[in-house]
């Protein structure tokens, strides 16, 4: 198996970043590129009456959800170039877990190292596994990592 693109899908968590280490030490290994990706939903109404009148668009909302995304995957993509790795990142409005198999897709990724909180009981039975949806029905094999 050649390993030339790993895809390491991030929430900004510890999770992730325990799995973003051991990315990180799999593209040294292979002289692989690395692909990070965050993926963010926000459910918001259409218009939103606050208190006083006031209504608030998606807009107002989104607009600063994806500059503090993109700011947060930009130090960390200089973060991982300064150890030698050659890096790009990227942020989407999807759903994780959809988010995640379409940019597997589109970097044609070898493997996928991302991280897994562990969710338990009736947690994991209603918020459902990002990582597992992963496993599933990526197009790649996948490592998921998880912290102690």
């Amino acid at each position: 198996m050649q390993i030339k693109t790993i895809l390491s899908p991030t929430d900004f968590s510890s999770d992730a970043d325990a799995a973003l280490e051991m990315a990180i030490e799999f593209a040294k290994v292979f002289d692989a590129r690395l692909e990070l990706f965050h993926a963010y939903h926000v459910e918001i109404p259409p218009i939103y009456a606050g208190f006083g009148g006031d209504f608030t668009r998606p807009e107002d909302i989104l607009g600063p959800v994806r500059e503090g995304a993109e700011d947060t995957m930009k130090k960390l993509v200089e973060s991982v170039a300064a150890r030698g790795v050659e890096v790009q990142g990227r942020v989407e409005m999807d759903y994780a877990s959809r988010a995640i198999l379409s940019e597997a897709e589109r970097v044609d990724a070898d493997l996928i190292v991302m991280g897994t909180r562990g969710l338990k009981g009736i947690e994991h039975l209603v918020l459902g596994s990002t990582a597992e949806k992963v496993i599933r029905l990526a197009p790649c094999p996948v490592l998921t990592v998880k912290t102690r």
